[in-house]
């Protein structure tokens, strides 16, 4: 423990508390230890601190520990059970035992900065009479890291006048710190399920209207992994809604106009700002009913009609989510569409909310296919579909004609009732040959029949940008100029002219990687008579390897005489380029000049990856200096099987597929059914490449383990990653000693196959002798050799059950997130679907009794499932690309 000079000349007795930490403690038993000892090993004296745990109806091992605790330290940890009644309950249960001067409510899953309570005693000391409350600022920690957004109060330490810092919210108990006789008249509310702390705390600060703030110290605040904590949960509780409006806004308002007549600023701020939540929370367009909507939205109208409008903006304008049209509808009704200035403006009682010269039209897809012009994008605003059309004026020598678009959305709940809308729009307009063509995007008002054009911004997926302004499709060209396009018949020598006049832009502005695109624009410029006509197929994996999908397919087809040239591209520090390289003819060094030119002159681009950082070569290198270079067909072979609704990454406008291979029709059906918003003609069922050269031979006796990733633990650093469930349940099976005891039994091996992500961190894993973690092997040979595979979401049991091999999936948890799949696991399945590890085990135990043999009811949904096993499917897709 350590000590501490106080900054006060006063005596002080030795048993004199001065803080008393009050601790919720409910099913915190990963957590509570952390946070006691957070508080034990501060700078100030913790002979002057104490604790109370206080247990809210535990049933794991928190009792156990925060026992542990008062036995080491008798004087100062303190520890109470009561039945379970929630955070608020168990605060004001610990405020009756508490002594100290000054009062804080840490969470048992947060943690104290080291100098917290010096920094926090000191300024109280000398700030006694002015302010009731101190806080200190919050920086998240685990699943999020940073700063909280509120933090900007904290720039040096002072009593905040709220009369003229109104907008300086504190809504937060576990970040302060309270002078203990406050609690003679202030408790929790347990009623409300959320924000019984930020009621509690606003209603103390209309005492002297001002607070504490202290910059050096702080409150870590967890953000669990697991998502389990109230913040993460309370949005599916009807509670959070309902009950909030009456126990906490509408209560703010009524306690504050009863005490000084009025609503002042910074109550109506607080309002604001915690309000917002509730309004972005979409889940409770799923969980109320259409009359209790109905109520939440007359209950907002009452809370904000005592929340001025400059409050509003003054929030909105630094706040990231775009809900103002929203919150002002709901305060003063249906908002109105007029014409002001030569502008369309959105407005309510006399407040713009949006105007739509404001915004711009982004395009993310530009090509001419088969003779037709192909434009996608989409505009973001307050504006509806129901408020504006988007059109396209085409122009050429015989005829002037206004385009509709065929129109869509990516966003199918209810964002667009709360968030900015995308109208998204598809045109699709014939040419014909040797005619000129010019045409522009406009924006026309539904009400009013005005015509309006904006800006055009390319997104890094179009194939045109503002400076790579023309590209050649066929025997087209099309120019962007001016905000317009202009096509035209194909001509070397207006390439040529344009490509200068990129040439000296380029020079003139010398962005970055200037001199790169002036290289290989030039080797392109003067190829491109050449290799115009040529074709060629670019194939590859990923980067950094091959032996997937795209590798199959290409040693089915690279020795094919059909005049084609195809090449296979991937780093040439990958360890599958030296095989590769050494038994097939054309094996490109990624980013080497002749991958990059062969690139730009590729027909089709084939890989088992669609995106454009993997498979683009400009990607990341100022892609937009060789946009309209590039006008490849895009194939998708797939990595796995699309089960789940990814649409979200894998909708048409960024991915722009011309193709995409599935092994299912169910599968297919789900391209259609979700929004990707691909045409039918883009998804093909037939057959992945890898799976012609997949057999049952389970000659090793090898049991493979093979778990997918988790979003969820992206970018987090080892301490954090070891104590995630994921790590936790990986790490203990790979080490169970009865699964190894029966594999030796049995004279099994077992063998993990760590995810490429997994295995940027697989030192943290335990090892055994037993189990063998592989790092070289091929997916293909681990298939063929191996018996059973024990996996949890991954895609590759698919490859696994197409040999009518045993497949078991152990799912611990519901940690894998997507909200829609067509695939269920318990009726579609190929295996068992276990919990619980021990019942893991025994199920593995069965299959080696029995010689790893799938059951009949497996081997049927095989066979329901797979549209083709007749192992041609490099044939079928080959054909299928040719045809394209």
């Amino acid at each position: 423990m350590k000590s501490n000079n106080y900054s006060h000349n006063q005596k002080i007795a030795e048993n004199q508390i001065f803080f008393s930490i009050v601790m919720a403690c409910y099913n915190v038993e990963n957590y509570v230890e952390e946070a006691i000892d957070s508080v034990i090993n501060q700078s100030f004296d913790f002979n002057h601190v104490e604790i109370i745990l206080v247990d809210d109806g535990s049933f794991d091992a928190t009792a156990k520990i925060c026992k542990h605790y008062v036995e080491k330290y008798p004087q100062n940890i303190k520890y109470c059970y009561k039945e379970n009644g929630g955070q608020a309950s168990a605060r004001n249960f610990g405020i009756k035992y508490a002594s100290g001067k000054y009062i804080n409510f840490l969470d048992a899953d947060d943690k104290l900065m080291e100098n917290t309570l010096k920094n926090v005693f000191d300024f109280f000391e000398e700030n006694h009479s002015n302010v009731d409350l101190v806080a200190v600022p919050m920086y998240f920690f685990e699943r999020q890291t940073g700063d909280h957004p509120l933090n900007y109060k904290f720039e040096e330490n002072r009593v905040i006048d709220l009369d003229t810092c109104w907008n300086y919210p504190q809504l937060a108990t576990n970040s302060a710190f309270f002078k203990r006789e406050v609690f003679d008249k202030f408790k929790f509310d347990t009623n409300l399920i959320s924000s019984e702390d930020a009621i509690m705390v606003n209603k103390l600060l209309l005492e002297k209207n001002a607070y504490g703030v202290v910059k050096d110290g702080g409150l870590c605040y967890r953000k669990r992994f697991d998502e389990t904590s109230t913040i993460d949960t309370s949005k599916l509780d009807k509670r959070f809604y309902i009950g909030r409006l009456d126990g906490f806004f509408n209560e703010l308002v009524d306690y504050s106009i009863t005490k000084i007549g009025y609503v002042p600023k910074f109550i109506q701020y607080v309002i604001i700002y915690d309000i917002k939540w509730m309004l972005m929370a979409v889940e409770r367009f799923e969980i109320l009913t259409d009359d209790e909507l109905a109520d939440f939205d007359d209950g907002v109208n009452h809370v904000l009609n005592h929340v001025d409008d400059e409050i509003i903006d003054c929030h909105l304008k630094k706040d990231p989510w775009e809900i103002k049209k929203y919150i002002y509808e709901l305060k003063y009704g249906k908002s109105n569409i007029v014409l002001k200035d030569n502008d369309l403006v959105i407005e309510v009682n006399n407040i713009i909310l949006d105007e739509l010269s404001n915004h711009f039209i982004y395009l993310d897809i530009i090509e001419i296919k088969n003779n037709h012009l192909l434009i996608s994008g989409f505009l973001k605003s307050y504006f509806q579909s129901k408020d504006v059309d988007i059109l396209l004026f085409f122009k050429g020598s015989k005829h002037e004609k206004y385009y509709s678009p065929k129109t869509f959305t990516y966003f199918n709940r209810k964002e667009s009732v709360i968030f900015k809308s995308w109208i998204n729009f598809d045109f699709d307009v014939p040419l014909t040959v040797n005619d000129n063509y010019e045409f522009f995007i406009q924006v026309k008002s539904k009400k009013f029949g005005s015509f309006f054009e904006l800006p055009i911004i390319f997104s890094n997926y179009a194939r045109l940008s503002d400076v790579s302004n023309y590209a050649v499709w066929d025997n087209f060209m099309i120019h962007f100029k001016n905000n317009k396009f202009f096509i035209s018949d194909y001509s070397y020598l207006k390439m040529f002219k344009w490509e200068i006049r990129i040439f000296l832009v380029i020079l003139k502005h010398m962005p970055y990687n200037w001199t790169s695109a002036l290289y290989i624009r030039f080797i392109y410029l003067i190829l491109f008579p050449f290799y115009k006509n040529k074709k060629i197929w670019m194939f590859m994996d990923r980067i950094d390897g091959a032996d997937d999908n795209a590798e199959h397919l290409y040693k089915y087809c690279a020795d094919i005489n059909d005049g084609v040239d195809k090449y296979f591209t991937l780093s040439k520090d990958s360890k599958d380029f030296k095989r590769l390289n050494s038994s097939l003819k054309n094996i490109l060094p990624f980013y080497s000049t002749k991958q990059r030119i062969m690139y730009l002159f590729s027909e089709k681009v084939i890989s088992s990856h669609p995106d454009e950082f993997i498979l683009n070569p400009f990607w990341g290198k100022n892609s937009k200096l060789y946009s309209g270079l590039i006008n490849s067909k895009k194939i998708f072979l797939q990595h796995g099987v699309t089960k789940d609704n990814v649409s979200l990454w894998l909708r048409k406008y960024d991915k722009n597929l011309d193709m995409m291979v599935t092994v299912s029709e169910k599968e297919a059906q789900s391209f259609l059914d979700y929004e990707y918003n691909y045409d039918e003609k883009i998804i093909r069922v037939l057959g992945f490449p890898r799976f012609d050269n997949l057999n049952n031979l389970s000659d090793k006796k090898q049991i493979l383990i093979m778990p997918t990733w988790r979003r969820s633990i992206d970018d987090l650093k080892d301490e954090q990653i070891v104590k995630s469930l994921y790590f936790q349940k990986m790490n203990s099976l790979f080490n169970n000693k009865r699964l190894i005891k029966l594999a030796k039994k049995h004279g099994y091996s077992i063998i993990i196959k760590p995810h490429p992500k997994i295995m940027e961190f697989i030192d943290l894993f335990n090892q055994n002798n037993y189990v063998h973690i592989d790092k070289t092997s091929r997916y293909q040979d681990l298939f063929n050799n191996s018996s059973l595979l024990i996996t949890d979401y991954s895609s590759v049991s698919f490859d696994f059950a197409y040999i009518k091999k045993p497949v078991i999936y152990y799912q611990y948890a519901d940690d894998y997130h997507f909200q829609e799949t067509f695939f269920d696991y318990e009726t579609m399945g190929f295996g068992e679907v276990i919990s619980e590890e021990d019942k893991l085990i025994d199920v593995i135990n069965e299959y080696l009794i029995n010689d790893c043999e799938m059951s009949n009811e497996y081997k049927k949904r095989v066979d329901k499932f797979f549209k083709f096993k007749d192992k041609n499917n490099c044939k079928r897709i080959y054909n299928a690309i040719k045809e394209l």
